[in-house]
């Protein structure tokens, strides 16, 4: 019975112990629940936390880009002043790409097979007393695998060293393809230059297409754009792709809201996003005439046209079109007197005269100052361009009455009521017209002038009192030939329309369906009232006329007013400016260093030799100072062909009177007949030429 007690105290304990531990571990299985469930609210809280940390790093990024867009839209023109873009040529030229040779295992020759590793060793002991005969076959038969192996090894060597062969043959004409790759393109860049320094229209044209390639704009601009050159005036026409108002950002801010886990935008006024975006075209069509101008280092224009299209949809009739939202002509000199770090766009295109949308954001047009296409290609070449070029008429082989008969006709087709006048003493043709439009219409005096030369500014000065004198409200003048800088400036702000021979040729053939030429014959001299006879000594030149030389040897004769006056000349170069002070030629330095420029002080003549200047001059400018009056200059060729120009100076000190210049492998001269009321300084600050 004892025993019996005690196994059930003891079995009550153990079952005690039992239900405490099984209490023990509910209350620790409790406590690691809660724990458990703690820590599941503790990290999903911390998960919570981190998403949200990580939507507003969003929003912030993307509020970022938002500002940074915004700021590089605005900083367009700004941001490209830092830019050089003067594109340089030797970028283009290569070296041959040729890898060292490595013949790889067939370099390596495979050594040649050893006797000894195929002989027996020598016997030694017994077995020299009785194994001689085997020895000796042993030794024998190494011989024979060692003239085996020779063989094989000459087998391999020799297919080696054809391998070596072939691929020492593959290298070299690897290398001499390169080489000579290498050589055509350097070839080709060096024609480039050449074709570049002469000023070949399709060079020029190449050049500033480069420099357009080499500048980067935002993201989503587009690249494209079309590129004309005019050598007669020196104008590049620039046709422009601008990008459309989807460029500019329509949201003021991003906002991450929690509650609903979105992001939200709030929009910008939509008058703010319109004058953002009539900036943008603004910056552009400045930034892209400042980045031609500066990349610009041989002086190749004076004028840039750009004309800026966007290409689109019409949202009304859903058909593609392209407007001109601004169109802008200007001139180096007019460019480089702009602050355009300071400057307000809007406010510059007003100042420079250029045409700019009413409405850039509804895509309301300008007419461009000039058509790309009435930029005819075929009229800048030399050379025959098209097959049938000789099947065309030659506006220059015409008759006057033939000619005066084609202007007419092409203005009737053009819609204007043309009436002829009698032609003009300089073979020009007058046309009185009139202009059947309501309120946009009236009276037109349209002259045109069968030149070869460019057109000075004379005949534009005439065409302005003729126009005045007829009461008319627009005049028309067109050459078969180009105009100089000063007949633009001139004709700058005044009701007077300026046509040269490429829209000529367009004209004709967009509206007369004439497929004209323009070729000068043998023997042809432009007329004109202000021009001698052919025998007369000297020809006399207007302003901004320009002749070709044929003799290197020039004698450059001054008449000057008064003893006050003196003659002098420059060397310049390439950049517009003097290598040095040696390149100023007057009384205190009467000869150039190379010798080529000779002045006479007491005649006031400058003997020019063009064989002895160096390659790097590029133009000789002839220049009087004085008080302002009648100044005469007389250049005579060596073959006795003399030019003649006759200037008046009114508050001038300093008048550049001609440019004598390389062109197309020969030297042209112009008139040029532009000063400085400040005098040398003036000249001397334009030119590089330091003054004591």
């Amino acid at each position: 019975m004892a025993t019996v007690a005690r196994m059930q105290r003891e079995a009550e304990r153990a079952a005690a112990a039992r239900q405490r531990a099984d209490a023990a571990a509910q209350r620790e299985a409790a406590r690691a629940q809660a724990a458990y469930a703690r820590a599941r609210a503790a990290d999903e809280k911390e998960r919570k936390r981190l998403y949200a940390e990580s939507r507003s790093a969003e929003v912030a990024a993307m509020n970022e880009n938002l500002a940074q867009r915004l700021e590089d839209l605005d900083s367009i023109l700004v941001s490209g002043l830092r830019i050089d873009t003067r594109f340089k040529l030797h970028r283009l030229q290569e070296k041959a790409d040729v890898t060292p040779f490595d013949p790889g295992p067939a370099g390596r020759p495979e050594p040649a097979p050893r006797a000894e590793a195929f002989l027996p060793p020598p016997p030694t002991g017994l077995s020299r007393l009785v194994g001689g005969a085997r020895h000796e076959e042993q030794v024998r038969q190494g011989q024979l695998n060692y003239q085996q192996a020779c063989a094989e090894h000459a087998q391999r060597e020799q297919a080696r060293q054809a391998t070596l062969n072939r691929l020492q043959h593959e290298h070299a004409q690897r290398t001499s393809e390169a080489e000579e790759q290498a050589r055509r393109q350097n070839a080709e860049i060096e024609s480039f230059k050449r074709e570049l320094a002469e000023g070949r229209p399709d060079a020029v044209v190449t050049y500033f297409d480069l420099v357009l390639n080499a500048i980067s704009y935002p993201d989503g601009f587009p690249s494209k754009w079309r590129m004309a050159y005019v050598p007669e005036s020196a104008q590049l026409v620039v046709e422009y792709e601008l990008p459309t108002i989807s460029v500019v950002p329509t949201v003021k801010t991003y906002r991450y809201l929690k509650t609903s886990d979105s992001i939200t935008e709030t929009k910008r006024p939509v008058t703010q996003v319109k004058g953002q975006y009539t900036s943008v075209v603004g910056q552009m069509a400045l930034r892209v005439v400042r980045d031609l101008f500066e990349g610009d280092a041989a002086s190749h224009i004076s004028a840039i046209v750009f004309n800026g299209m966007v290409d689109t949809v019409d949202a009304a009739t859903g058909r593609p079109v392209r407007p001109c939202l601004l169109t802008l002509r200007t001139t180096k000199e007019t460019f480089a007197e702009l602050d355009l770090a300071r400057v307000d766009p809007a406010a510059c295109l007003k100042h420079l005269g250029a045409g700019v949308s009413r409405n850039t954001a509804e895509l309301s047009p300008v007419r461009p100052v000039l058509e790309f296409s009435m930029v005819d290609p075929r009229f800048v070449e030399e050379t025959d361009i098209l097959g049938d070029l000789d099947d065309r008429p030659n506006l220059l082989d015409m008759s006057p009455t033939e000619f005066e008969g084609l202007i007419q006709n092409l203005f009737t087709r053009m819609g204007l009521e043309a009436r002829q006048t009698r032609p003009s003493r300089d073979g020009g043709v007058d046309c009185v017209a009139y202009d059947p439009r309501p309120i946009m219409g009236g009276k037109v005096v349209i002259q045109a002038k069968r030149y070869r030369n460019t057109v000075g500014v004379s005949a534009v000065r005439d065409l302005y009192g003729t126009l005045q004198n007829e009461g008319a409200s627009k005049g028309i003048l067109v050459t078969t030939s180009g105009y100089g800088q000063a007949s633009f400036d001139f004709a700058k702000n005044k009701p007077i329309e300026l046509l040269d021979g490429a829209n000529l040729l367009f004209l004709l053939k967009e509206h007369a369906g004439v497929d004209a030429r323009i070729e000068a014959p043998d023997g042809w001299r432009d007329p004109g009232l202000d021009r001698a006879d052919s025998d007369a000594p000297a020809s006399p030149l207007r302003m901004g006329e320009n002749v070709r030389l044929s003799s290197p040897t020039l004698l450059c004769a001054f008449a000057l007013p008064s003893t006050e006056h003196d003659p002098c000349a420059l060397l310049l170069g390439a950049d517009r400016k003097v290598r040095s002070d040696a390149d100023f030629v007057f009384y205190n330095q009467p000869v150039s260093a190379d010798g080529a420029i000779n002045l006479d002080t007491a005649t006031h003549q400058v003997k020019v030799n063009l064989a002895r200047l160096a390659t790097d001059v590029s133009t000789v400018l002839l220049v009087a100072s004085g008080p302002p009056g009648a100044i005469g200059l007389t250049v005579t060729e060596q073959n006795g062909t003399a030019h003649s120009l006759t200037l008046d100076t009114t508050t001038e000190t300093v008048l550049i009177c001609t440019e004598i210049y390389r062109r197309q492998g020969g030297w042209r001269m112009r008139a040029v007949g532009q000063g400085y009321a400040d005098g040398l300084a003036g000249l001397a600050r334009d030119h590089g030429v330091v003054i004591e």
